[in-house]
């Protein structure tokens, strides 16, 4: 006999806002195949079929507070800089998979710098927990709030844990220097520690 839906939701709202480094992303899977083999029978709404926005042509705008204490990071702002945005979206700060993801691409900032991009990441964490996860971490780049969901909505990148809200599920988005999206990585979750590789690949492919 399977647990009641309410024990699931508690289990998978610990493993994105605590981060248990017990409970791991391959733990994460094992957990939802238990639980009837989706995300619906865990009682999360399903991502795998959210709307994502279009590829080739203006990534969705948004405007929302930075980690860095400088008030509001826009769109406009990221693209004023004529450089690459890599905008990653990930379930909350200090959890396990959040952090090894954050490692990385902070291994690989350099080479970043040299392919004409810039990192910024998206959750729906206070900026407080951004600001003191960026500190934590010694992260050269920063961190947006996305209180409510509202842009991880816009980019179909939104988790919704019935009676706990929305989160963004772990995604990541290429935007040209011009504002255009230009590629979308949706399964990252199963290959996080390679992830950076594949980003900067895909940046050398798009910018050559």
């Amino acid at each position: 006999t399977k647990p009641p839906k309410m024990i699931y939701r508690l289990v998978v709202l610990a493993a994105l806002c605590v981060g248990a480094s017990s409970y791991s992303a391959p733990s994460r899977r094992a957990f939802l195949a238990a639980a009837g083999g989706s995300v619906a029978a865990a009682g999360i709404a399903s991502v795998a079929n959210a709307q994502l926005p279009s590829t080739g042509v203006r990534a969705p705008s948004f405007s929302l507070p930075n980690s860095r204490g400088e008030g509001i990071t826009s769109l406009d702002s990221l693209t004023k800089t004529g450089k690459w945005t890599v905008l990653y979206f990930y379930p909350g700060a200090f959890t396990t998979g959040c952090t090894l993801e954050a490692r990385r691409f902070q291994a690989d900032f350099e080479k970043y710098q040299k392919l004409n991009a810039q990192i910024v990441g998206v959750s729906v964490d206070p900026v407080e927990k951004n600001a003191s996860f960026c500190n934590s971490e010694r992260l050269d780049f920063y961190m947006l709030s996305d209180k409510g969901g509202d842009l991880s909505k816009a980019y179909g990148s939104a988790l919704s844990i019935p009676g706990f809200g929305t989160f963004s599920n772990r995604q990541t988005y290429l935007i040209d220097p011009k504002g255009n999206l230009r590629w979308v990585f949706t399964d990252v979750e199963s290959h996080i520690e390679r992830h950076s590789e594949e980003v900067l690949e895909k940046l050398q492919q798009l910018s050559a």
